[in-house]
């Protein structure tokens, strides 16, 4: 039967049961079930508020003592917590966990559900953690989780899902007290939940994430590369695990290109004497970056072929955390809330393979990207001042290549000082003034005079000098943000 059909069929038992009627309570509970069913296949928001609504009246009609008053305690504190995940009432968090202490007051020891609703219960504190960070919240469901485990023994199967939860228990406590132990056990448990859930477990690319993501911190904290190999190994495996349309996909492209950035840093960048095949399978998409150009071959891709292109192992990496970068950006367009922050991603991407290949589209792009995450985002948000200060790097070392190529004596160029923050936020109109009037024309580079007339011309090199309602402060770091070649 489908979830409407069987919405439909509980629906029309409720309205054949009037209130005062034997049985309306278990008429209320099935329509709630049916609708928490469909809400995890369709998504549809009004359907998870209608069975809290629907439970609380079953509840109404089991008053202490009645023999089904705990099952709908549990089930109301359930739909409580899923509705607080996709609406973020902190209000119908509190009461979740309200009713789990009262869940587990009516579960004596020994009962076979103690474990679940002890489970349940740490999970509903854990998240009140990650909302007001309350350490006594997240001790107490460690404890929790220690004590499900306990009566989740080897072969039960639901002691994944309480490894995982204190898994992330720990890497909370660890995030937020810096003790290494933490973060090892953390690491420990994963592995444990990795063991549990097999290949078409439905929550293995979960663990298979959160183990990886923990490894790559270990790897900052001890620089170990054999941590950071696993872990792209394992964020690789993930991502083949959530295809296209998966809600958690750009989750793994993100972490996966971080970790292949991570190994590109620590490997340094000259090139060994042999060549790797960077070879990209359908999985990704049908472009890849390598070597500094653009393949692509959508046909392959749609026969599910791979694509092949040589590169050295170091270079490697780098061109495929562009690509998943790419990718990224494709999953987060513009008007999502982080596009902004993927962006500014993609150009510390760029922009390393600039330092290493000196590849000017890529600085270009990178100025570019830099440009419309500023566009996108105001004084205070998280990516706002770090792509400001990397555009003005960006666009300093611009300049600075293009006064290079007249000569590489810095005795032979006249000392050129410009204002660059001129740069920091222009408009269309600016960047194309940039480009047409300071990079692409060698004539006018050879005229130094030239280019610092042309860009002190410029209303926006002026207009920025008047940011924040022109405060003084702005303008004298503008006058000092400049450039010497």
């Amino acid at each position: 039967m489908g979830s409407m059909d069987d919405v439909s069929c509980k629906r029309a038992a409720l309205e054949g049961c009037h209130p005062g009627d034997d049985g309306r309570d278990v008429a209320l509970s099935n329509l709630a079930v049916s609708l928490y069913r469909r809400f995890h296949m369709e998504w549809k928001v009004d359907d998870m508020n209608e069975a809290i609504t629907l439970h609380r009246a079953a509840l109404e009609l089991r008053p202490p003592g009645h023999p089904q008053r705990l099952w709908s305690l549990n089930r109301l504190a359930v739909c409580c917590s899923v509705g607080h995940d996709n609406q973020g009432v902190v209000a119908d968090l509190e009461e979740a966990i309200t009713l789990g202490r009262a869940v587990l007051k009516l579960c004596p020891p020994g009962d076979h559900n103690r474990g679940q609703y002890l489970h349940n219960l740490a999970h509903y504190l854990r998240q009140r953690f990650v909302k007001k960070v309350k350490m006594h919240d997240l001790n107490e469901a460690i404890g929790l989780y220690r004590v499900a485990l306990e009566l989740r023994p080897s072969g039960h199967p639901e002691r994944s899902s309480s490894l995982h939860g204190l898994a992330l228990c720990f890497w909370f406590r660890y995030s937020n007290r810096g003790a290494f132990a933490d973060l090892e056990e953390a690491i420990t448990l994963g592995r444990a939940a990795v063991e549990l859930r097999p290949p078409g477990h439905y929550d293995r690319a979960t663990s298979l994430y959160n183990l990886a993501y923990n490894l790559r911190r270990r790897f900052k904290k001890q620089a170990g590369m054999h941590n950071l190999d696993e872990a792209i190994e394992l964020h690789r495996e993930a991502l083949a695990l959530r295809p296209s349309g998966h809600p958690r996909r750009f989750l793994s492209l993100q972490e996966l290109a971080i970790c292949l950035l991570d190994r590109y840093d620590n490997q340094g960048s000259g090139a060994p004497p042999t060549r790797a095949f960077l070879v990209v399978p359908n999985v990704f998409a049908p472009s890849v970056v390598a070597s500094g150009q653009h393949f692509n071959d959508p046909g392959q891709a749609e026969q599910g072929l791979f694509t092949k292109v040589y590169c050295y192992p170091i270079q490697q990496d780098l061109n495929e955390a562009i690509t998943l970068h790419r990718y990224v950006l494709q999953l987060r367009p513009a008007g999502h809330a982080s596009h902004p922050s993927y962006l500014h991603d993609l150009a510390l991407s760029l922009i390393e393979r600039f330092r290493d290949k000196a590849i000017v589209d890529d600085l270009d792009e990178a100025i570019s990207l830099e440009q419309n995450a500023l566009e996108l985002s105001a004084p205070g948000d998280p990516s706002y001042d770090a792509s400001k200060d990397s555009l003005a790097t960006y666009v300093q070392m611009k300049i600075s290549a293009q006064v290079s190529q007249v000569s590489p004596t810095r005795s032979v160029v006249p000392k050129m000082k410009l204002s660059i923050m001129s740069f920091l936020r222009p408009s269309k109109a600016a960047s194309r003034e940039l480009d047409s009037k300071t990079c692409k024309s060698s004539s006018t580079l050879c005229d130094l005079d030239a280019q610092k007339s042309s860009i002190a011309r410029s209303r926006h090199c002026m207009s920025f000098l008047w940011l924040d309602g022109g405060d003084s402060g702005w303008r004298d770091k503008a006058r000092r943000w400049c450039i010497f070649a």
